[in-house]
């Protein structure tokens, strides 16, 4: 009988194996087979009928753990923040990552949701893990579970700083007139891609001041430049929930836009790649703000301060988007940090000091 059979219904059984185990291991056990074949044979048929009980008996069982194995492997990867630098995020954690989403949704449904004792004790509870967030954020270096959280606070410098520097800017070219904005829809757009860039830079001087006095975060951020990108991130929250507030009925479309980017934030921790976890960033911003000015164009003539002027409804529409050129640039200039030089000097000082 010709001994090949057992080498055929081996490969066979080999095939069924998950493709990563096959690349791997399958040339060397196909050639150890064959060897053993070949020996085996050599020695007779009762040594052959051995070989091929000792070999094909186990194959099957070890091809079901190999799935089982790369099953849970997938799995494992999916843990929310597996492929950050600091590992996977659990527990109390993951819920301080969706902290500040949460509590912009209630803030933003006011009114009887907030009159409910049950809505107050979780909005209390969610305000005490934001500020331990605060606190272990600071104090470790500004780990990836925190970002959302801190980056509230960069939301209140950046912006009360934004304001200042538009509030002077408006100033200087206010007509003698009294006009502090320029008339036509064209004219003021044009001004506010000055207000972007201004926009722009404060918020990177802030953030690269952030980097150059937390040794931690800088070191995480040269690890996964998109940990600043997730920074970046929060400062959308308040321009979906906290820019719309004299507009009545447009609860729906910010809890949409809000879910936008909650759901952006839970793609970001899984995303294996960095290009990915920038891209689900990129296009929940490119998804949530234009909803939500939809809504103010949908809601407007409803306001009370509404007028059949077709230019005044557009401007409202059109303001929770104003920034949103200037937050896409801000998603993307970490890209740019793996090119920075690099102080090796302190580097090797820091490395001989732990």
């Amino acid at each position: 009988m010709c001994p090949y059979w057992i080498i055929r219904l081996y490969c066979f059984l080999l095939d069924r194996f998950p493709a990563r185990y096959r690349l791997e291991y399958a040339e060397e056990l196909e050639y150890a087979i064959r060897n053993a074949v070949e020996e085996a044979s050599a020695k007779g048929k009762c040594h052959l009928w051995r070989l091929a009980w000792r070999e094909l008996r186990d194959l099957p069982l070890a091809c079901l753990r190999a799935h089982l194995h790369e099953r849970m492997g997938k799995i494992m990867d999916l843990r929310p923040g597996a492929h950050l630098p600091e590992g996977p995020i659990q527990n109390w954690k993951l819920l301080a990552v969706f902290t500040p989403f949460i509590l912009s949704v209630l803030l933003s449904l006011g009114g009887q949701f907030m009159s409910s004792w049950l809505i107050k004790g979780v909005g209390i509870l969610l305000l005490g893990l934001l500020f331990i967030t605060w606190v272990v954020g600071l104090l470790k270096g500004f780990p990836a579970w925190t970002l959302p959280a801190m980056g509230q606070v960069l939301c209140a410098v950046c912006f009360v700083l934004y304001f200042l520097a538009q509030a002077v800017i408006l100033t200087l070219i206010k007509t003698p007139g009294g006009e502090y904005w320029p008339s036509s829809i064209t004219n003021r757009l044009i001004l506010y891609i000055g207000f972007d860039l201004v926009f722009l830079v404060i918020a990177g001087m802030v953030v690269a001041g952030l980097l150059a006095v937390s040794r931690p975060f800088l070191q995480h951020a040269r690890q996964d430049w998109t940990l600043v990108s997730f920074f970046f991130y929060a400062l959308t929250i308040p321009v979906v929930w906290f820019n719309n507030d004299p507009f009545r009925g447009i609860e729906p479309f910010e809890l949409t836009g809000g879910l936008v980017l909650a759901i952006g934030a839970g793609l970001f921790l899984v995303a294996p790649n960095r290009w990915q976890r920038l891209l689900v960033l990129f296009l929940a911003l490119l998804l949530a703000l234009p909803v939500v000015s939809l809504g103010i164009y949908t809601v407007f003539p409803a306001q009370e301060f509404a007028t059949p002027d077709l230019s005044f409804r557009l401007w409202e529409s059109l303001q929770p988007v104003l920034l949103l050129p200037a937050l896409l640039i801000l998603l993307c200039l970490p890209a740019l940090l793996p090119y920075l030089p690099v102080d090796r000097n302190h580097e090797l000082a820091e490395g001989a000091s732990q």
